[in-house]
């Protein structure tokens, strides 16, 4: 299984006097099964956005099966708003991504697969987190010429890190 965003847009991010953090992210995913014998079974699929010290939202993906051979692209959408106590060195961080117009953003996705093999059988279930890394985004509009983490407006496709353990201690890290 091979992991990378394609393409990530940050239309809305902003706190408002009372600590509420409005956002609005869109990322594009493709998932590669590279395998020529086995399908995958992809089932309960989440995505999921940190940062400042704190988990955003989570969004549930459609469960789908992979042929041998295989990439589908996976449109997690987050929006809405939350609160966020800043303090420390997350206030710091923050105020150091605004006055320079990027903001580091976080991309997970929590994952268990089921193997089909090509004379009928299966595989037990297995659960997989995929760390996609630290992204630095600008707002879509933004008159930056490096937005979206690129040279020249262009997203630079970053590949994920599967890791096969839910459990990780390093969850938050990389």
């Amino acid at each position: 299984m091979k992991f990378h965003v394609n393409d990530a847009s940050l239309a809305k991010f902003y706190i408002t006097n009372d600590d509420i953090l409005h956002y609005n992210l869109a990322i594009n995913i493709s998932v590669r099964n590279s395998n020529k014998i086995e399908s995958i079974s992809y089932q309960g699929i989440r995505s999921e956005i940190f940062c400042y010290g704190k988990d955003l939202a989570l969004v549930p993906l459609p469960s789908f099966r992979q042929g041998t051979k295989n990439t589908t692209l996976l449109h997690p959408v987050f929006q809405g708003q939350t609160s966020l106590k800043l303090q420390g060195s997350h206030l710091k961080d923050f105020s150091f991504d605004q006055r320079d117009g990027s903001y580091s953003i976080y991309v997970y996705l929590y994952l268990t697969t089921q193997l089909k093999h090509a004379g009928g059988g299966k595989s037990g279930k297995s659960d997989f987190i995929v760390k996609c890394g630290l992204f630095r985004l600008r707002l879509l509009g933004s008159s930056s010429l490096d937005n979206q983490t690129g040279i020249g407006g262009l997203f630079k496709t970053r590949r994920c890190k599967l890791n096969a353990d839910r459990d990780d201690t390093d969850y938050n890290h990389y």
